[in-house]
């Protein structure tokens, strides 16, 4: 198996307008009327022709993470039996969310793609109640999907022709309510590929689908904005956790290996650097540095020359300041002619 390229396999889909984070994608389908509501279509260019055959449904494509949670992909999909308000086993579902990818290369394709999934249902619903297709996992929004376990026969053009609904792998406490509608249904195609573009067996989708990022793709019907799977392609698995020591050591206690001598020393000064906090001087600003021998010179020199001339003012007798008076005013006449 050559190794997995997002970069390469990201560029390949960015140049097909079935993939919602195009840049093709919003101007190439849209809603046409289907029966009871809507399903999304290609638009066909050129003039329309009403004898034309109806456009197909589309198929679009999403990548992102399966989400962890709310997730039934089971041969008995979200059956549940012993439920509050359990359902006929003829409509079981799978349902699978995916989230926003870790891989750098899709993770800003992924806000992309939601915001253009919310486009095309703000463009045909009416009642702003399109809570099926994007939905809230935790803190995220998620792209929520759904599609039968199984087909009424003859009803439905999805159904597989490989698998024989008597032999469908459900658990053994199932086994009677499978037997019950093994003559008007038939299981639906749910086509699950892995890494090495082969398909995966219906009890191993789950376990394989589980945390991986895929490439997933759907049709979107309006009357209920639902998504029905039309193929998923797993494109990474799960990273792999490595396993706990503690698990291998079955037969014996397991013992941490202790710390070498450099481990023990760097620890140490960790601790001393955490505990201890750093010694501060104190700095003394400009303001309290003492001024230098000159410039205390000079302001005392300045000092005593002021208070020389203010005695020297205040004892100069009153006919003296008089001819400095008169003196000053024959100036200003002077200056005025």
């Amino acid at each position: 198996m050559a190794q997995f390229s997002s970069a390469f396999h990201r560029n390949s889909l960015l140049r097909i307008k079935q993939y919602t984070a195009a840049t093709l994608f919003p101007s190439s389908f849209t809603f046409l009327k289907d029966g009871r509501g809507h399903t999304l279509s290609e638009i066909i260019p050129g003039p329309y022709d009403p004898d034309a055959p109806a456009a197909p449904h589309a198929v679009i494509i999403a990548v992102g993470v399966v989400s962890e949670t709310k997730m039934f992909l089971t041969p008995a999909g979200n059956h549940n039996p012993g439920g509050q308000y359990p359902k006929p086993f003829a409509e079981a579902k799978y349902i699978f969310m995916i989230n926003k990818p870790d891989d750098p290369t899709f993770a800003p394709d992924y806000a992309v793609s939601i915001n253009a999934l919310k486009k095309l249902q703000t463009s045909i619903s009416k009642s702003g109640k399109n809570k099926w297709l994007i939905v809230q996992d935790g803190s995220e929004e998620a792209i929520r999907f759904s599609s039968p376990v199984f087909v009424r026969i003859g009803k439905d053009t999805t159904a597989s022709e490989s698998v024989d609904i008597a032999t469908w792998p459900v658990h053994v406490h199932l086994r009677e309510e499978l037997d019950k509608i093994v003559q008007d249904y038939t299981v639906r195609d749910f086509p699950v590929f892995d890494m090495n573009h082969k398909r995966v067996e219906p009890g191993h989708v789950e376990a394989k689908m589980r945390g991986a990022l895929v490439e997933c793709s759907f049709r979107i019907l309006h009357y209920n904005f639902g998504s029905e799977i039309a193929q998923i392609v797993i494109l990474r698995p799960k990273p792999l956790q490595p396993a706990s020591p503690y698990k291998k050591s079955a037969n014996k206690p397991y013992r941490p290996a202790p710390m070498s001598a450099a481990e023990i020393h760097a620890q140490e000064q960790r601790s001393v650097n955490f505990f201890t906090p750093p010694i501060s001087m104190p700095i003394a600003g400009p303001s309290t540095l003492p001024a230098p021998p000159q410039v205390i010179d000079n302001v005392q020199t300045a000092t005593v020359q002021a208070e020389t001339n203010k005695r020297t003012a205040s004892e100069e007798p009153e006919g003296s300041k008089a001819k400095h008076a008169k003196t000053n005013e024959s100036a200003d006449s002077d200056d005025s002619e």
